[in-house]
Order: C-alpha cells, then structure tokens, then sequence
C-alpha cells in the first residue's frame, strides 16, 4: 500500500510533473533533467518536489532519492517538509519490511510535525508509527496511539483525513484481534459505516475480510471462509493479502480441511522464499507446516520446516525483540532444536532401513531369478532324462519279489529275473553282448600289458557286471583285482582305458544306471524310499547316492522319482516304447 499511501502524504504537488502519457524511460529524463536544473538555479523547493518523484519512479534507488529529500528538506529548515521527508523514510523501511529503521523515522517525523500544529499531518504520522508498532508486536502501544488519532482524524473534514481514518481503523481491528479490548464487530461496522457515507466504497473488501476474521474467532470457520473469499473476488489493488490467506488456512485447519489449509499456507512460504521476510503474525503459518507434514508422514519436508522457523526465529528474535519475548509459541526454540535432531535421526534411520531394504530387495530379486532359471534348468534336465529313461531296453518281468530280499543275498535271483545284457547305460556305451569283442579293442600299444591279461581281466569285468558284483557294499579295487587275478595298479589302468573312468566313477555308474532299470522295470521299485533304493544299489548311505546321482543326471533321485510317480503316462509311455522296440 506504499506507492497509495505516498501520493497522498503532500496534497499538491509544486514542482513540473511528467507527464502520464510518457514512456517511463521519456519520464526519468523529464525528472533527471528537473533535478539538475534545480540544482543549477537552487531552487531548493523545486529540487525537494523532484526528488520526491523520483522517489516514486525509483524503486530500487527509492532511499537514495528520500536521503537527498532529507537533505534537501534540511536546507529549507522547513519542519513540515523534514517531517514529510522522514514519513517517506519510514514508508522505505516499511515496504522492505525493515522495521525498526521505519520507526525512528516515523518518531522523527511526528516530531517535526508537532511543532506545525498540523492536525491532520500529526495524526498521519502517528496512523503508521501505531502500524509499525502493530508490526513489532507493540499491541497496547499501538492501541492506545490509535483511538485518539482515531477520533482526530474523524473529525477532519477532508478527503485525506477519511483516507487515514479508514486506514487507521483497519489497523485498529487487527491491533484488537490480540489485545480483544472492544468488541470488533463494532469495530468493523463503523468502519463500513464511514465508507459508506463518504463513497470510499473501495474499501469495502477490507473491512469484508476483517468480518471473515472476526467469524474465525468466533469459531463459525465456513463463514470466515465464505467471507474472505468474497473479499478476495473484490480487490482492486494489487497486493498478496496474505492475512486473508492465513485465516482461511486457519478456518480450513480447524475443519480438518488440511489439503485445502496446506494450498494457502504453501503461498505465504512462497512470499518467504522469494523475499527472505516474512511478518511475525505470520509465524504460525510455518508451526502448521511442520504438523502438515508430521501428519502425512514426510519427515524429509517436516525437517525443512523446522530447520526454516528455526532460522526465521533468529531473524526475529534480532528485528522483533519485545514481539518474539511476548509472541505465544507452539514450536518454541528448544523444541525446534529437540524436534530437528529428533527428525535428523529418525530420517537417517529410515535411510539405513530404506538401503537395507534395497539390498534384500535386489538379493530377493536375484534369488527369485535364480530360483526360476534352476527350476526352468531342472525341468528340462527331466524332460531330457525322462526321454532317455524310458527308452531303456528291458525285458524285466517282475522284480518285486527280489527287492523284498537284502541286497547282497539275492544278486543271483535278480540276476535270473531280469537279462543282464540289456542293463542300459544312459550316458555312456551299452554292455557288450559277446565277450570277444574285447579282442578287437586290445592293442599291446594302448597300454603296457600283456594283452592276454588284458583280455582275461576284461572278461572277470564282464562277469563282475553280469552278476551285480556292484551291488556289495564292501566292493573295492582291492577286491577286484583279487576277483580279475591281478594287482590294483593293472586293473585301475585297463578300467581308465577301457572303461573311459576311474574306479570309483565306474562302480558308481554301474549302481546308478542300474537303479534306472530298476526303477523302469518294476512299478513297486518306485514306491520305495530313498534311502532303502540306495542300500540295495550297494551305497553305504543315502547322502552318497543322491549326491552321485546329482552328479551324474543333474536332477537330484528324490525330484526324479517324485515326478515319476506323479505321471499318470509313464506306464503308457514305457509300453509304447517297449511295443516299438519288439517292433524293431
């Protein structure tokens, strides 16, 4: 409201106006030029008047240009233009919300314009020093500056004096809202009275919004909502009313309206943002902040609030001394301070359980991958074995009998239940059917043996297969070198060469590709457990044969004869294959 304000501290200017029409670079050059001329001819009074515009079209260099009227004003040793001159300064401080500075200055000027005895310039000054006042948190200083400038200026009758007037009682309104003294619904009501009665009906929205106030602390929240925004659509000027804006947070908050509260609180913290100042009055816009946030549960936007009203606090407690000892706090320093350490750590706790949380959330995923891709691999790995197990070649008629006895006493009843010769092996080459294929194979260069012995510890191997020697659990290559007629050096050679394995791994493969035929041979075979299936193939425990079995078919014996048992084809799988075999 400054630039108003302004224009009407001096009725009637004297000096060469620019003219309005002009661009306003054409009127600074109008007002620099009559600057220098005054200067020129000391035409100290012009120069006062000039200096004065260019206050008004300055606004960046506007204390430059009220410094120099100052001075100005100070040479013409008139008390009326000093004291005009000082109520500019403290219209500068005002606007730039500088407080303190615009209260000596207005403390300057009513001195000045004491000694005028110029009622209504008195009164003018003594409107904004209570305004300053008002600001600083002065409620009774400024209440009992108001009700006698109040009554003077109502007196007045003059245009300006109603201008004052009215200005005067708006702030009288505000200074009552903490003080409660008179009743401000008499207050507002005169006010509207007099603008009513002396056409200043462009104050009407003013005095609209303080009705809305009133409602809000009479607790009838709608209606002061009603009532402010009826206002707003009213304004002509271009000012933010962020008064208005606070109530209708407060009216909205107290119905629990916190999204629509939040919208209006949000544009008083823009106001702060941009400018880096902000009126205590508005204080309690950032308390509220920080319990928005609180409650929606963002304690990253709660902590930038308490960390904001803490550094306001310091701006405040340095300009707004008396204000800030007297002003009533929710958040109060020391539980700013405990409120900011308290967020400061739960924040960097939920950051340490928000990177945990990744952590086991990418340890899931990949285990979930990898989880799928060894199943998707098992499943294949099946697939592939269970092709390849039932097309097996056997001709077994009934093992049951056979499985009911201990394994090392009935290798010969199995033996005869069952052709040995076509025990399959699933990955390596079949059994020969005539034991002299070995002579074709034998090569004195192959390997340092005689070739007789070869031959002959081939054969003992052929028996040692066809019997189910492998089946003994006790079985070793000591023992079979004293079973072939040899030494363990020789039978362990020929096996590697021969057998394309070592030892251990052709034993195993003996007892693993048996349990195979076992299992495709005889349906109660499959109905046995682990680790029973693993004593009769001659393993001394079950660990060791589901381990070797793993290794061999990549599937484990468990997974394997499950899925067996759950597929309801397999019998018509295996007679299809045994029906084209006979075929064949």
């Amino acid at each position: 409201m400054l630039s108003f304000f302004c224009f009407s501290v001096n009725g009637q200017q004297k000096t060469e106006k620019p003219k309005a029409s002009l661009s306003d670079d054409e009127k600074w050059k109008q007002i620099s030029l009559n600057i220098n001329n005054y200067k020129k001819t000391k035409n100290l009074k012009k120069l006062y008047y000039a200096y004065e515009d260019a206050a008004l079209m300055g606004e960046k260099k506007q204390k430059n240009y009220l410094d120099s009227l100052l001075i100005t004003a100070k040479k013409l040793n008139d008390d009326k233009l000093i004291g005009e001159a000082y109520m500019w300064l403290g219209m500068n401080g005002e606007s730039m919300e500088n407080y303190p500075a615009a209260l000596d200055n207005y403390i300057n000027a009513y001195s000045m314009l004491l000694k005028t005895n110029n009622q209504l310039a008195i009164n003018k000054s003594i409107i904004f020093l209570a305004r300053v006042k008002l600001y600083m948190g002065d409620y009774d200083g400024a209440y009992n500056l108001l009700k006698p400038a109040l009554k003077e200026l109502k007196s007045i009758e003059n245009e300006e004096a109603y201008l004052y007037y009215t200005y005067g009682q708006l702030a009288l309104i505000e200074t009552n809202w903490y003080l409660k003294r008179d009743d401000n619904s008499a207050l507002v009501k005169e006010g509207m009275d007099f603008i009513r009665k002396n056409n200043l009906s462009e104050y009407y929205p003013y005095f609209l919004a303080t009705e809305g106030v009133n409602e809000y602390y009479n607790k009838n929240y709608r209606e002061s909502i009603r009532k402010i925004t009826s206002a707003d659509k009213l304004y002509t000027d271009k000012f933010q009313h962020l008064t208005d804006k606070l109530y209708l947070a407060f009216s909205y908050w107290e119905l629990g309206e916190t999204k629509q509260a939040y919208s209006f609180l949000q544009q008083i913290d823009d106001v702060y943002d941009k400018t880096g100042k902000i009126d205590p009055k508005f204080r309690s816009a950032f308390e509220m902040l920080i319990k928005y946030y609180e409650k929606t549960g963002d304690r990253d936007k709660e902590l930038e609030y308490v960390k904001k009203l803490l550094s306001i606090d310091a701006k405040y407690e340095k300009d707004y001394k008396l204000l800030f000892s007297t002003m009533h706090k929710e958040f109060d320093n020391k539980k700013l301070i405990e409120t900011k350490a308290l967020l400061e750590n739960k924040i960097k706790k939920d950051k340490i359980i928000y990177n945990v949380s990744i952590a086991i959330g990418v340890i899931l995923i990949i285990f979930l991958i990898f989880f799928v891709y060894k199943e998707i691999e098992k499943r294949n790995k099946y697939q592939k074995l269970y092709k390849e197990f039932i097309s097996i070649k056997s001709n077994a008629t009934d093992l049951d009998e056979e499985l009911s006895a201990e394994p090392e006493e009935n290798i010969a009843s199995i033996e005869e239940a069952t052709d040995p010769s076509h025990i399959h092996t699933i990955t390596d080459t079949e059994d020969t059917e005539d034991s002299e294929a070995y002579d074709l194979d034998i090569d004195d260069n192959d390997i340092d043996i005689n070739p007789k012995l070869v031959e002959s510890i081939l054969k003992e191997l052929e028996t040692f297969e066809k019997n189910r020697g492998f089946l003994k659990k006790k079985v070793s290559l000591e023992s079979l070198s004293l079973q072939c007629g040899t030494n363990t050096a020789y039978l362990s050679k020929i096996i590697n060469h021969y057998k394309k394995q070592n030892f251990k791994t052709y034993l195993n493969d003996l007892r693993l590709n048996y349990v195979m035929n076992l299992w495709r041979g005889s349906v109660k075979s499959r109905k046995y457990s682990i680790q029973e299936i693993a004593s009769k193939a001659g393993f001394s425990n079950s660990q060791s044969f589901s381990k070797k079995f793993q290794e061999k078919f990549g599937v484990s014996p468990s997974f394997f004869l499950k899925k067996l048992n759950s597929n309801k084809e397999l019998e018509s799988d295996i007679i299809a294959v045994d029906n084209e075999l006979k075929n064949d």
